[in-house]
């Protein structure tokens, strides 16, 4: 197994895994354009205008669950046991591999969805000013709200790969179901040591010093909580990813 980390190795191997799955990649933009022009068609329906929030909105819903569902699709080969010994035993480490299928799943996927997605938008805008006589108002992808939804995905997609990689079947529904009792347990816990440390100060009361308190402290702490669940289920589930692909290598 080659041990030096070597660029040009995950480079072609980005370009291995976009030649294997181009037809998928293909179907899933295809699927994107239909759906994002329809949305913006029918939301200008109402109100004459597409909004910046509203295509944002429009972006999430169709980019989140169409780029998870594409990382399954690029582990595919990782996890079917008839071609699986062929694919470990190509000439790539372990962290070359998992960067170059986290190149593909996000980076890629992110410019090629943002780009596709823009155009379509900026398309169905016109078709809403002809049909509907739309407001004319260019949507753009220079925006916090564009930011926070890349940054969503580039730390929830992490949890998909390493779902990908660890179930044979049902991959999908075994990997939400996971996630969805591991949330369940983390709200359970935060809500235990809150009542654990908090249930004297009269936090629970609807007036009072300690529910004001409550409310300075939950203000402050929120960044502090996004980051450290932010750092759980991103890098910390691609350290995850990197040895699940070690022990299948093994």
């Amino acid at each position: 197994m080659v041990q030096r980390f070597d660029f040009n190795r995950v480079r072609q191997f980005v370009k291995r895994d976009l030649i294997l799955l181009r037809g998928t990649f293909s179907t899933g933009i295809f699927v994107a354009i239909i759906l994002v022009f329809l949305f913006c068609l029918f939301n200008m329906m109402w109100d004459k205008q597409l909004g910046l929030e509203e295509f944002y909105g429009i972006f999430a819903l169709v980019y989140l669950p169409l780029g998870l569902l594409f990382t399954f699709s690029l582990f595919r080969e990782f996890g079917n046991p008839k071609t699986n010994a062929l694919y470990l035993a190509l000439p790539v480490s372990s962290l070359e591999r998992l960067v170059a299928k986290w190149l593909v799943s996000t980076l890629v996927y992110t410019i090629v969805f943002s780009v596709v997605a823009l155009l379509i938008a900026i398309l169905a805008l016109i078709f809403g000013i002809v049909l509907f006589g739309a407001d004319f108002n260019v949507p753009t992808l220079f925006s916090t709200s564009y930011i926070n939804i890349v940054a969503i995905y580039l730390f929830v997609q992490p949890v998909f790969m390493v779902g990908a990689m660890s179930f044979s079947k049902n991959k999908i529904g075994k990997t939400l179901l996971s996630l969805g009792i591991a949330l369940l347990c983390f709200l359970l816990l935060n809500f235990l040591l809150y009542a654990m440390f908090n249930h004297s100060l009269g936090v629970f009361a609807e007036d009072g010093l300690g529910s004001v308190a409550f409310g300075k402290a939950s203000t402050q702490f929120s960044i502090f909580g996004q980051w450290f669940y932010g750092l759980i289920f991103g890098p910390l589930m691609l350290v995850v990813a990197y040895f699940k692909m070690v022990e299948k290598e093994v």
